[in-house]
């Protein structure tokens, strides 16, 4: 689907030219056909299949001018007969569509995506949940747990399986596989959230190991559970995962102005949304959550959301996440690196140059500094290998090189998140995000595992651009984040603070330059176990004012990080007007790489000390 990205124009030029009045929007006059499912087949609770339903409704009405509608029941989708994934729905070149779900829930069977939604123009997604009887995802209750074995209860039921020699495998509709070792998160049964100071992989690869059935329900996995400081407890909830990043739940991509509102997904194949080359997306009160009825723990098997090179605004408002694969979301642009310079215009990029489309204008970025540097603007990008040859539209500037990277300047989006929960039931962390277009975050709450937000801008791993230069973090509130933490500082141990600024750039003394720009953090109330609040490195015009810092006493203590600020590398810190309780676990702040003159304290009701570290 990727290598569509260059077709994205045509797509849509094509899709005006069928359907003149596309360009009519529902709020013009326009009048909206209501076009239901049930009149082309589809029979609510009847268990078929209601994929080519939902087709001919759409064919019906053009693909413009109308609501699709799902008189409110039980909906079916099932995969085509010998394709690996199939697409439930597909809206494509689509015009003031509304998919309207009535309440109903729509119901998957073995691989398939939930909605494909590709060059389309104003399409509304609402009122409905996604589910799989047969989840991609089982799940256990450990009720032994000794040094040669553990004992877990599978609801066979819910989560087929078989053991076959001294090996299990668990089965679906239409497909067959282990576990995962990658993943395996530990939940506390009462709570429902990730156990405490426990990641991935907390019990090691023992479920790979010889297997047999110890008692109806109950298999026995031979082998020792790997030794921690804290252990696996009788009674806890492991999730095991048949696949990671399977196929994601709603794609959404080369289409603008897309709204979801009000869509309960209780569980996904991979990322729930998942937008790419979008213009303008909205998603109010659209959540994640587990199907407690069910007595599961566990909803999408990778992010709640995910957004890679879109433009224009993205809204998040009014959504409650839990239970998912990885974090609540994550925005962010894509740095490609420049493998060969071909000619004065031409360069050979890695397999990331998907990303990028002709007429993007990208920054030329120094992978050293990270810094921006010349932009260019790209008159041809053609795939080649397993990369990209992009000629641009005037000769390359002097020292441009090879091993340096390009990040995406017209593709950068906006971001509003406000109104959201972010629970502590999810793998990971709460909200990634890094753009330099206007971010604010607020009226939030954050009970996360992990860190609570997360900017970072990679260069080590995931490849995820860009710098902030104007992000607001405002009047949240943050509760106990980081029970799953940072002990040793390890980059997979979820996060060493609630806030955790931590791009690969690292200063290597006082005149090292920032990554990013303009952060107000402000007006929020942080009540904490531990004593971090804030990791920042390497920004500059930082601002932590008006906050409230609260002690609580739910966990014992345990992250590596001592101060309550900790600034590597950070250029212009202001702390002002901060409320720290007297019994907060510390009311230091610790400074790396930085002159005392970078930083200017005052007006805290309990000062904090000021500590300089020598490297």
């Amino acid at each position: 689907m990727k290598h569509l990205l260059l077709l994205w124009p045509l797509l849509l030029s094509v899709a005006a030219a069928a359907h003149p009045a596309a360009a009519a929007r529902p709020d013009s006059g326009t009048r909206m056909r209501r076009i239901p499912v049930t009149d082309y087949g589809a029979v609510p609770g009847s268990g078929a299949a209601a994929n080519e339903a939902f087709a001919r409704a759409l064919e019906a009405c053009g693909g413009h001018d109308a609501v699709i509608v799902f008189p409110r029941g039980r909906y079916d989708f099932h995969p085509e007969p010998g394709k690996e994934q199939t697409v439930a729905m597909t809206l494509r070149g689509a015009r003031n569509i509304v998919v309207d779900g009535g309440g109903s829930e729509f119901v998957f069977h073995g691989c398939m995506k939930v909605f494909h939604v590709e060059g389309c123009d104003n399409v509304t997604l609402r009122d409905f949940s996604t589910d799989w009887d047969r989840p991609y995802i089982s799940q256990g209750e450990f009720v032994a747990v000794t040094p040669h074995y553990v004992d877990l209860r599978i609801d066979r039921r819910q989560y087929p399986y078989v053991i076959e020699g001294d090996s299990i495998r668990f089965t679906g509709e239409g497909w067959s596989a282990g576990v995962v070792d990658s993943y395996m998160n530990i939940y506390d049964k009462a709570t429902g959230t990730i156990a405490y100071r426990t990641r991935d992989c907390h019990t090691g690869n023992v479920f790979k190991g010889r297997a047999e059935q110890a008692a109806p329900d109950v298999v026995r996995f031979h082998g020792a559970v790997t030794e921690r400081e804290v252990p696996v407890r009788e009674g806890q909830i492991i999730t095991l995962y048949h696949g990671t990043y399977i196929l994601t739940g709603i794609e959404l991509c080369y289409s603008r102005d897309i709204t979801l509102e009000d869509v309960t997904l209780y569980h996904t194949l991979s990322n729930g949304v998942y937008g790419y080359r979008c213009e303008n997306i909205t998603l109010h009160r659209v959540s994640t959550t587990p199907r407690t009825e069910k007595g599961r723990v566990f909803s999408t098997v990778a992010d709640a959301s995910h957004f890679t090179c879109c433009r224009g605004r993205i809204l998040i408002d009014g959504c409650a996440h839990a239970g998912q694969g990885d974090d609540f979301m994550n925005v962010r642009g894509t740095y490609s690196r420049i493998g060969s310079l071909a000619d004065g215009r031409t360069a050979l990029i890695d397999g990331r140059g998907w990303t990028i489309g002709a007429a993007d204008t990208l920054w030329v970025v120094d992978g050293r500094t990270m810094r921006r540097g010349a932009e260019l603007v790209v008159r041809r990008i053609e795939r080649r290998g397993d990369g990209y040859e992009v000629e641009f539209s005037e000769p390359l500037p002097e020292g441009v090189e090879e091993g340096m990277f390009l990040e995406n300047k017209t593709w950068t989006p906006e971001l509003i998140v406000r109104n959201c929960r972010f629970e502590k039931k999810n793998r990971a962390r709460g909200m990634l995000v890094t753009t330099p277009r206007r971010v604010v975050i607020e009226n939030n709450f954050f009970n996360t595992a992990g860190a609570a937000i997360l900017i970072e801008g990679d260069l080590d791993h995931w490849f995820e651009s860009g710098a902030h230069t104007d992000l607001t973090i405002r009047n949240n509130r943050f509760v106990n984040c980081c029970t799953s933490g940072c002990e040793t500082g390890d980059r997979w141990e979820w996060g060493e603070a609630p806030i955790t600024i931590s791009p690969s750039f690292r200063p290597d003394s006082p005149d090292s330059p920032a990554y990013h720009r303009n952060i107000t953090i402000c007006d929020n109330t942080f009540e904490c176990f531990d004593a971090p609040v804030l990791f920042a490195r390497a920004v500059e015009n930082l601002r932590f004012e008006r906050n409230r810092l609260v002690p609580t006493s739910d966990y014992a203590p345990f992250l590596w990080q001592r101060s309550t600020l900790r600034l590597d590398g950070c250029r212009r810190v202001t702390v002002r007007d901060n409320r720290v309780a007297g019994d907060f676990p510390a009311r230091t702040i610790e400074l790396h790489h930085m002159r005392r003159s970078d930083l200017a304290v005052s007006d805290n009701r309990v000062p904090f000390t000021v500590e300089m570290c020598e490297e």
